[in-house]
């Protein structure tokens, strides 16, 4: 608009509106550089929400998959420390029937010492179940924080 009432004087001025009208061609191209400015701004603007949403989805996903993982290895921890404590129980009626069937010494220690290395193994299986919630717990939280900064 500015550009145009400029050329309106320029024309109107006649000989002495000459470098009037140069001024107002340069404020047109201006403009139209601004527009096109504009636009290009406007396309960044909805691709970035574009992107914030899919962000948003992907997140929220995240969060479930992450938190049906924690209720899978809680299922899995109470189902080993179960098979920890049977074994346990297996043990020591192991023990007690050797020490009450001498003939049968030999057989009852290597049934003992077969069921003390599936205790380590449980243990170290247990163990390993509570490292991975523990890591999946810390992995919740960061994509909480995440959500919440989003």
């Amino acid at each position: 608009m500015l550009a145009l009432n400029a050329a309106v004087e320029a024309v109107r001025a006649g000989e002495h509106g000459k470098g009037f009208a140069v001024v107002a061609a340069e404020i047109r191209k201006l403009a139209d550089q601004s527009k096109k400015s504009t636009e290009k701004i406007s396309t960044l603007v909805g691709d970035i929400q574009s992107a914030i949403n899919i962000t948003v989805v992907v997140t929220h996903e995240g969060t479930k998959t992450v938190e049906e993982g924690t209720r899978i290895a809680q299922e899995t921890s109470e189902s080993f420390a179960g098979v920890e404590g049977a074994v346990n129980n297996i043990v020591i009626n192991s023990q007690q029937i050797s020490l009450n069937i001498n003939q049968q010494a030999i057989a009852i220690q290597q049934i003992v010492s077969a069921m003390n290395d599936l205790n380590i193994a449980a243990r170290e299986t247990a163990s390993g179940i509570s490292q991975i919630r523990s890591g999946t717990q810390q992995l919740n939280e960061s994509a909480q924080a995440l959500k919440a900064t989003i």
